[in-house]
């Protein structure tokens, strides 16, 4: 836990660069398609990659503005899913507008179930783990 709280610079660093890197990847034009094939039947992959790329942003950003005791203030908390939510929302609206993109409901549902699983992690994480025990 001290890394954590000796770097949050190093987190606020990489949390800007993940938003950067979010945008950049969700609008630029691609057709990579993430998909694998399980006898004879194809499932697509990037609904678990939308996932993962959210649910990380959440870490981050629980790495970046929690205390010791992975307690966030609730006005960082509201802000951080309000902008998260545009982010998720904005980004995949914009992609109707970028040659070889859709916008695909089940990815910002992907995206929004990321964010919601990484915050979630602040619920069950018990504080008394991490509190200081008492004498």
């Amino acid at each position: 836990m001290d890394f954590v709280l000796k770097n949050k610079k190093l987190f606020a660093a990489v949390f800007w660069f993940w938003v950067a890197a979010i945008l950049y990847f969700s609008l630029t034009p691609n057709n990579l398609k993430m998909q694998i094939n399980i006898q004879n039947n194809s499932y697509r992959l990037d609904y678990i990659f939308h996932f993962l790329v959210y649910f990380s942003l959440s870490l981050l950003f629980l790495l970046w503005k929690a205390n010791k005791y992975l307690r966030i203030k609730p006005v960082f908390m509201i802000y951080f899913l309000a902008g998260s939510f545009i982010l998720a929302g904005g980004s995949e609206f914009a992609q109707s507008f970028v040659p070889e993109r859709t916008f695909n409901p089940f990815d910002l549902l992907s995206n929004i179930l990321g964010i919601i699983t990484g915050v979630s992690i602040l619920f069950f994480i018990p504080g008394k783990i991490l509190q200081p025990k008492k004498t």
